[in-house]
């Protein structure tokens, strides 16, 4: 099997790509160069949006795995329009060329962020979706277009919740408080949390997105989309405090203001990965331990 990833300079494209290297053909495109050594020769450089582009380098593979995105919710307020082309035209350009070229399966890395604010919590796939961020409504407009092209190609969208490696991008809006607690503590500052703390999140590891994109690129059904996550909560006053003991940093965090339009409270329910096989591997403190001293 040939596999293409996009995005595979990113945190999660380049996990998955050196997943499928191990095992089959594969190769990677990304609009940026890549930084990774041991990938750099995996991976071509080009833009999604141009669809001649797209079109040559699917034209010999089994699979895609579709990971390219603008993933920044500011900038996606800043340039609507650049936001759009990258996550929603590149997606329909890709599409529209593994039809063409009779691509078997097509997995789109969708997010979390197309449910908006909870109604409730665990969040199931038939949650509604609400995004509240051109970000998400780019991210859920590319669900729709993977669901109208399921009569064409064996289509599966994954949602994940907040990813974190030791590849985090800081401007990734579900890892970025990870980065910034890990800065601050690394200069032997305390973390700042923006209000009181008790708002959660369902950090996931890295290695159980790829995990998972693995068991839905072979076994997720037609059509379908597939929350990733642990089915954790944890605080991010609990984040703090658990960095804060990796990193020897005695005392509270820093609290500060609200921002404003941060979601309260957010968690997976990932009842309908587990029928794929899916259990996560995430233990945070240990996960995060292993990133300061990486980095």
């Amino acid at each position: 099997m040939r596999v293409l990833v996009t995005g595979a300079s990113g945190q999660i494209g380049s996990y998955v790509l050196e997943r499928f290297a191990d095992e089959c053909d594969a190769l990677g495109v990304d609009l940026r160069d890549c930084s990774i050594k041991e990938l750099k020769d995996l991976v071509i450089q080009g833009d999604l949006r141009d669809y001649e582009f797209v079109r040559n380098v699917v034209k010999d593979v089994n699979a895609v795995i579709h990971l390219a995105a603008q993933v920044s919710v500011e900038n996606s307020w800043n340039d609507p329009v650049y936001d759009a082309e990258n996550n929603v035209i590149a997606t329909i350009n890709l599409l529209k060329a593994c039809s063409d070229y009779g691509v078997e399966r097509f997995v789109y890395v969708s997010s979390a962020a197309v449910y908006g604010n909870p109604q409730y919590v665990p969040i199931d796939e038939k949650h509604p979706k609400s995004p509240i961020s051109p970000y998400g409504v780019s991210k859920l407009a590319g669900e729709y277009y993977c669901k109208v092209f399921s009569d064409r190609i064996h289509t599966v969208i994954i949602r994940p919740f907040n990813v974190f490696s030791a590849r985090m991008d800081p401007n990734n809006p579900y890892s970025g408080v990870i980065t910034k607690f890990i800065s601050r503590v690394k200069q032997k500052l305390p973390p700042v949390i923006y209000g009181d703390g008790k708002q959660t999140r369902d950090f996931v590891h890295v290695r159980d997105v790829a995990d998972f994109i693995e068991m839905a690129l072979k076994r997720g059904k037609n059509g379908e989309a597939y929350n990733v996550g642990t089915g954790r909560e944890t605080s991010i006053l609990e984040l703090a405090e658990i960095i804060m003991e990796i990193g020897g940093i005695n005392g509270e965090p820093v609290f500060d203001k609200p921002r404003k339009g941060d979601i309260r409270r957010s968690c997976a329910d990932i009842s309908k990965a587990r029928k794929l096989g899916f259990e996560p591997k995430t233990d945070l403190g240990r996960d995060l331990k292993g990133i300061l001293e990486f980095t």
